[in-house]
């Protein structure tokens, strides 16, 4: 039973969820967003759930005393976006990329939503590990680790559902 399973927490202090939300609107105005019609809300609310989640592991690296690379608050296209973390494992320089779940995906679906062009068109841009995570009432929970081989497989398998 996944309640039962001792998880990673890390509470994301307000005030720097109050500066991820001014950094998101600020990051949404720049790009135009909203000017199509597109729901501003919902992505201002993405984008502070995976700057929180991102924190969240990056802190618990630092207590753990783990050396990593992060990219930081990430602003510009996606062509430019890079690894979100890059650590040693086993003494090899691995990327690892946060996936992110809302609580609705957590608790109903219990599924990791992941972007299909990404595995049909860009593999190579998939990282080495994807550690996936619920963010809920400021507490990021960490639930496991996968690997890009075991993710491409299991996608392979999976249902595709568009948005």
């Amino acid at each position: 039973m996944i309640e039962s399973t001792p998880f990673l927490e890390y509470q994301v202090p307000a005030s720097l969820l109050e500066l991820f939300q001014t950094q998101a609107e600020q990051k949404i105005q720049a790009e135009g967003w909203g000017k199509d019609g597109r729901p501003v809300e919902i992505k201002v609310h993405n984008f502070v759930q995976c700057w929180a989640t991102e924190e969240a592991f990056k802190q618990i690296l630092i207590q753990k005393k783990i050396k990593f690379r992060h990219r930081g608050l990430y602003f510009g296209d996606a062509a430019g976006a890079g690894a979100d973390f890059t650590v040693s494992i086993t003494r090899k320089e691995v990327s690892l990329g946060i996936r992110s779940l809302t609580a609705d995906s957590f608790h109903k679906w219990k599924s990791v939503a992941y972007p299909e062009d990404r595995f049909q068109h860009e593999p190579e841009k998939i990282a080495s590990y994807h550690v996936v995570c619920t963010f809920e009432n400021h507490t990021v929970r960490f639930l496991g680790m996968m690997s890009k081989v075991e993710l491409l497989q299991a996608l392979q398998k999976s249902e595709v559902k568009y948005s």
